[in-house]
Order: C-alpha cells, then structure tokens, then sequence
C-alpha cells in the first residue's frame, strides 16, 4: 500500500512539474523602425504587415523573459539571450509581429516564419538555415532566396530577376513565383520549383533539381551528379 500511495504522489509530482512547465504567458513588447526580421531558435513567428509596429510573445512562463526580441540597424532580432543553455522540452513559442513593411527574412534554426502581406521592395534578401520554413508573399526587382540546410521556403508573388542558392537539402517552392530571370545554384540534393518568363542559369553539383514552368530560355545548365534541369509539364 505505501508503495501504491508513493508511486501516486510521484506521478502527481510529475503531472504538476508538466503543467508548470506548459503553463504558457503572453507578453507584449514595443518594438519600432524596423525593415526586416530575422529568428534564430524554435521560434513560430507570425507576422502581419499592416502598416503598424508590435509584437506580442506567447510561451512558457518558465522561458518568456528568456526570449530577446531587440531592433538593431533596421533588424528586428528574435533570439534567446543565452544561446548556451538547453532549450529543449520547453514547449511551444508563439511570436506574433505587425510591420509597415518589410523587405527581408532570415530564420535559423527549427522555427517557422510565416508572413501575411507582401514581403516587397528593390532587393528582397530571403534567408534560411537549418530545418525551419519561411512563407511569403513576394514583390521586387531582385530577389534572392538562400537556403542551407533541410529546410524549406514558400514564395508566391512577382520578381524581376531571381537569385537562389541551396546547399543541403532543403527547397525553394515557389511553383506561383513568378520571375522575369532566375540564376539557380544547387549543392546537394535540393530542389527548386518557380516560373520563369526570359532566362534561367542553373549550376547543380549533387542529385538536386530546377523544375521550372513558364516561357523562360535555359541560357547556363551545369550539372555534376545526378542533378537536372527540367520544365514542368
């Protein structure tokens, strides 16, 4: 019987440690003139461009004060102030931004950045490493998508002239990008998908694949490995 009654107390020990631990808080922090965003951890970050400056946070109560959310040179930071510490089993971190506007992205790490409105101007500098995602409405005159990693980027809208470089397996998916030209560069198993209207340069080493659609002209295609370069049917 005592071991029973031990074996009970441990367990409600436990439950209680669970629900303090997923006990989630919500703050609300000012944030202002900032042009781009970039996360760094596991991080879901939610933005709306609206024409105003927020930014709200829900997460554990046990890890919220240790989220720095900072404005430097037109760059609004999402980071853990100690990137030493374990940040493992600490549950789901929420970040919700509203922006005026924005012309560049960067996520590293396992989060995601997912943007409701139109990520736009003259160079738009989307930017992804390790196994997270970004999605985005696009506009510009020059974009360039860099991924390194498992991850994957989603991008609609319309470009001028489009930059893409993958290294590691992740994948640009942009079947409803579409771009005037594009210049491709894969290593690795990659993959990148989007429309193209005048030229396409594609250099693969490795099994990665440019599949693309659209009236676009294959002016450059090297590949070493398995790779391709392709149009949809």
């Amino acid at each position: 019987m005592k071991k029973i009654a031990y074996s009970i107390f441990a367990l409600l020990l436990l439950t209680g440690t669970t629900f303090k631990a997923l006990a989630q808080s919500e703050q609300s922090r000012s944030v202002s003139g900032f042009h781009s965003i970039s996360s760094s951890g596991p991080f879901d970050v939610h933005v709306n461009i609206n024409g105003t400056e927020s930014l709200k946070i829900s997460a554990s109560s046990d890890i919220i004060n240790e989220i720095e959310t900072v404005v430097e040179d037109g760059n609004l930071e999402i980071k853990f102030k100690h990137h030493s510490e374990n940040h493992d089993n600490i549950g789901r971190i929420d970040v919700y931004v509203t922006a005026k506007s924005l012309s560049g992205l960067a996520n590293a790490g396992s989060g995601s950045i997912k943007v409701e409105g139109v990520v736009s101007g003259d160079n738009v500098n989307i930017v992804l490493s390790g196994s997270g995602s970004i999605s985005s409405s696009v506009k510009s005159g020059d974009l360039h998508a860099t991924i390194s990693g498992s991850g994957s980027i989603h991008l609609n809208g319309h470009t001028s002239e489009s930059k893409v470089t993958i290294s590691g397996s992740g994948e640009l998916n942009g079947k409803e990008l579409k771009t005037g030209s594009a210049s491709v560069l894969i290593t690795g198993s990659g993959n990148a998908y989007f429309s193209a209207e005048k030229t396409i340069s594609a250099h693969i080493v490795g099994s990665g694949n440019v599949v693309y659609t659209g009236s676009a002209t294959v002016t450059d295609s090297k590949t070493i490995g398995s790779g391709s370069v392709s149009k949809a049917d």
